[in-house]
């Protein structure tokens, strides 16, 4: 199954399957002061110490796909909160994605890289069995389809920009050998930086 395929017909039931933490009731009845909303849930937990339970559901020959598309929309949603604030509640009311952390005294919320290194170190994800070019156009072409249908005050390119100079989507040391480089790499190819 292709990647896109997989994202369309396939992920939305992945996704729904994980295991979801709801914010503690004194979180959950000051929404406004955590900056949360009555839809807000968790899943992964503290460096994601659940991916055991959030994968055991998905067929292993659709780890790298499902692992691409979870990393994808927890990116594309705290691109959109955190660089373009004003339009965020447009776009949370038309995703309602889940978000990768956890609650406890207080929200928490985990880099999104790790959606791809922890599998990736834990062998759960190998390179070779990803094409980084499609993945980067279905990334780049689903952002602008969604952009252009629902947030078209958010142009692509700015989309894009704003996520390769966010200073927590730049590549560590640690993250040489891993798939992030490439992926960034890929994006900055394809957006002059």
């Amino acid at each position: 199954m292709k990647l896109k395929e997989y994202l369309k017909n396939q992920f939305p039931n992945d996704l729904a399957r994980l295991k979801f933490q709801k914010p503690n009731s004194v979180i959950q009845n000051n929404p406004d002061s955590f900056d949360i909303d009555q839809y807000t849930i968790y899943f992964g937990g503290m460096n994601w110490e659940n991916i055991g339970q959030d994968i055991n559901h998905i067929e292993k020959e659709f780890y790298e796909h499902f692992f691409l598309c979870l990393f994808t929309i927890t990116i594309i949603d705290l691109t959109i909160f955190s660089h373009y604030r004003d339009y965020y509640s447009i776009f949370r009311n038309k995703t309602r994605y889940p978000k990768f952390g956890w609650s406890g005294f207080r929200p928490h919320y985990e880099n999104p890289k790790k959606l791809l290194d922890i599998p990736f170190q834990k062998g759960l994800l190998r390179k070779d069995k990803i094409d980084i070019d499609e993945y980067v156009q279905l990334f780049i072409s689903e952002t602008n389809s969604f952009l252009e249908s629902n947030l078209n005050q958010i142009k692509t390119v700015d989309f894009f920009n704003s996520l390769l100079t966010d200073k927590d989507f730049q590549v560590s040391e640690n993250e040489n050998s891993t798939l992030t480089p490439l992926i960034i790499n890929k994006l900055k190819e394809n957006f002059g930086k």
